[in-house]
């Protein structure tokens, strides 16, 4: 009897700590866009949301170089202002290591990619569409979850 007691309390103490390690941190990148109430509000709620977040914030987009970018008819990107979730000043310089694209105001279409010029940096910003964004997150969960 005592020994069920004791494999008892260990599955229990291994459940609490798969279940604890399901939550999904919260990226520090998405504070410049949520405030602390709201993302962890989505960790205790709607931890998908938060998962979604998390990996759109690396994976959303890709940065190239454009060979004349003067040839181009791109948006300008612009910052974001938090507060007010209105778009700021152009953006003029890009520094890869620092970059968060939370900080940024844009739009992700349903179809097709969007494009914005950063600057006069010689780069462009390409998001993809909500549709393979929706696809590449599902791969990764896939893959993510098959692992586990």
């Amino acid at each position: 009897m005592f020994m069920k007691k004791i494999i008892l309390l260990f599955v229990l103490v291994i459940s609490m700590i798969t279940a604890f390690s399901q939550v999904s941190q919260i990226d520090s990148r998405l504070y410049a866009k949520y405030s602390e109430e709201e993302l962890l509000d989505m960790q205790q709620n709607r931890p998908a949301d938060l998962e979604y977040i998390n990996w759109f914030v690396e994976n959303s987009y890709v940065i190239k170089e454009v060979a004349n970018p003067d040839a181009l008819n791109y948006p300008k990107l612009k910052y974001m202002d938090k507060d007010t979730k209105m778009e700021g000043s152009e953006v003029t310089e890009f520094d890869a290591a620092t970059f968060n694209i939370m900080e940024y105001g844009f739009e992700i279409a349903a179809k097709s990619s969007n494009v914005y010029m950063i600057g006069n940096t010689g780069k462009i910003l390409v998001f993809y569409s909500s549709d393979d964004l929706t696809k590449l997150f599902n791969e990764y969960r896939r893959k993510r979850y098959e692992n586990q």
